[in-house]
């Protein structure tokens, strides 16, 4: 049955349907670009109202109008309705049913920030980086974060397979994964790694994260006098605003200007420290990389800003957006997450990478130009340069290790973590010494063959879309024979790549044994012993000629 509404209900509804179907260059008055909208609303809705084929239920209609506007601006923007609202309560709650990452937008492609420690992401492989192509068949292409991460969560035990495209690699990875309950621990790995050498691996910012990390400082000094200080931000997707400002004030005098926010509309907040701080003069470090996001990158910045600490590591991710949240419905819980304003770190520079408002003609020119999208020098307090292109770049680089293309499948087919259980099971003595013998990694070779494990190869889908054509064609035998011979001799190459990727199975392997022998933490400081940036980072802080230059201290 057709229903009528009311003039102003209709523009309402095709103000959201059309709001970004006006050409930009067409707005020459805002009123008068605004009025041309509406009547094309209204006109197109009561024609739908009247002439479309089926019966029209509103509420759906205007809700995907609703999803398609604020599709048009940045991937945070989002309209919640009650389901939508439990990824608010995440970073306070501290759980949730998934598998454990964040993902966030970059280039238009739903991006993996940082799997999270111990979960179903991180376990199977899944790196910072990697591009979500598809969830269980269906591409993710146009969807929003919210709408992706809310089919990445679900009940507990059950599965979900996810296409990953990884830069470097030609071909796609499908990976089954099983959702588990995801609890963030706001602090990893802390410990001292060299002589009076304290690290700490912060995980995320909650409102617990200032707490945990006093406490583990606080219990390192009576272990050792502290002389210098590794904050570990790697994979660290960010939190809560005021537990960034309330970490860097673990580092910075009280009064010190951490963060502010500024937008085209609204009005300019500052966050001072507001404490004295616990670690004032000891040399600091901060590791970073591409899973390092909004909160992390806040603390970098600002640290780097102020000539505090060294950062070391990679470039991060280039989240500086702030959201606020609006009731548009208190009965029905239903409210817009809008982004209205952005990160600022003490040198002027802003966190958020400017892809997002470029080549989008919903916002305008002049916004643009105000906002200002080009690449400027900024300077840190002790006038070192500084570049506000986004994001967080380290004072040294240091790359992270890759993982080879063999070591990701034996990850994927879940080898790795299975040979370490068995192993667990049949040797219980190894914990007395850890040691990896050349016979370990024998043993695996043969668990590996024994579970039928195939390497593929990059064209292997390509190897078996030739065979179905093949088939399908009924070529010759001489055909079907020289294909065979294709196969054959890439699976003696791919056993050639295991023996000279043998040295990172054998380190993989060895962590996953001491995980399962002793626990989580201890798998962290000892992969510590081998990891670049990590060693860079303590070169940095305990050569204080070096440390000084870099911070440009007197």
């Amino acid at each position: 049955m057709k229903r009528s509404y009311s003039r102003l209900s209709v523009f309402l509804i095709f103000f959201i349907l059309a709001s970004g179907s006006l050409q930009a260059g067409d707005q020459d008055d805002y009123y008068t670009g605004l009025k041309k909208g509406w009547q094309y609303m209204q006109m197109v809705y009561e024609r739908l109202n009247q002439q479309y084929v089926d019966d029209l239920n509103p509420y759906p209609l205007i809700r995907a109008g609703i999803n398609g506007m604020l599709g048009e601006l940045d991937p945070y923007t989002v309209f919640l309705e009650e389901d939508g609202q439990r990824r608010l309560r995440i970073m306070t709650t501290g759980k949730y049913g998934g598998l454990g990452m964040e993902i966030g937008l970059r280039n238009k492609k739903i991006t993996v920030i940082a799997p999270i420690s111990n979960s179903p992401a991180k376990k199977i492989g899944i790196q910072a980086g990697d591009i979500i192509d598809k969830i269980d068949g269906k591409a993710t292409a146009g969807k929003g974060v919210d709408q992706v991460s809310k089919e990445l969560r679900g009940e507990i035990g059950t599965d979900v397979t996810l296409t990953i495209l990884r830069p470097g690699l030609n071909e796609a990875m499908d990976l089954t994964l099983t959702r588990a309950e995801i609890v963030l621990e706001d602090v990893g790995y802390s410990g001292f790694i060299a002589p009076g050498t304290a690290y700490l691996n912060l995980n995320s910012f909650t409102d617990k994260a200032v707490g945990e990390v006093v406490k583990v400082i606080q219990n390192l000094q009576k272990e050792q006098e502290i002389k210098a200080f590794i904050l570990d931000l790697r994979g660290n997707p960010g939190g809560l605003l005021d537990a960034a400002v309330n970490i860097v004030n673990l580092f910075v005098p009280k009064d010190q200007l951490v963060v502010y926010t500024k937008g085209f509309r609204e009005k300019e907040y500052k966050f001072f420290t507001t404490q004295e701080p616990l670690l004032p003069d000891v040399p600091l470090a901060v590791l970073v990389d591409g899973g390092s996001a909004s909160a992390s990158e806040i603390v970098a910045g600002a640290l780097q800003d102020l000539d505090r600490a060294v950062i070391v590591g990679e470039d991060t991710f280039g989240k500086g957006l702030v959201q606020k949240v609006f009731t548009l419905d208190k009965h029905r819980n239903v409210k817009l997450k809008m982004t209205t304003a952005k990160y600022y770190i003490p040198s002027g520079r802003c966190i958020q990478k400017k892809d997002y408002g470029r080549n989008n003609e919903v916002i305008a020119r002049d916004s643009l130009q105000k906002n200002d999208n080009g690449i400027h020098k900024f300077y840190t307090q002790h006038k070192r340069e500084v570049l506000d292109k986004g994001g967080i770049y380290p004072d040294v680089n240091v790359s992270g290790d890759t993982l080879s293309y063999v070591l990701m499948q034996l990850i994927r087919k879940s080898m790795i973590f299975d040979f370490a259980v068995d192993y667990h099971n049949h040797y219980p003595g190894w914990k007395d010494n850890p040691v990896f013998a050349d016979s370990i990694m024998e043993k695996f070779k043969h668990f590996i063959s024994t579970a039928n494990f195939k390497y593929e190869c990059a064209c292997s889908k390509d190897i078996e879309r030739i065979k179905k054509y093949i088939q399908k064609k009924h070529y010759s035998e001489h055909i079907q024979n020289l294909l065979s011979e294709l196969e054959q001799s890439l699976n003696s190459e791919l056993n050639k790549e295991f023996d000279q990727d043998k040295e990172q199975i054998a380190e993989f392997l060895y962590l996953d044994m001491i995980e399962k022998y002793f626990n989580r933490k201890e798998r962290d400081r000892i992969s510590l012993q081998k990891d670049k940036q990590a060693l860079k980072a303590i070169d940095v802080v305990r050569n204080i000629g070096e440390y000084r230059r870099i911070l440009a201290l007197k």
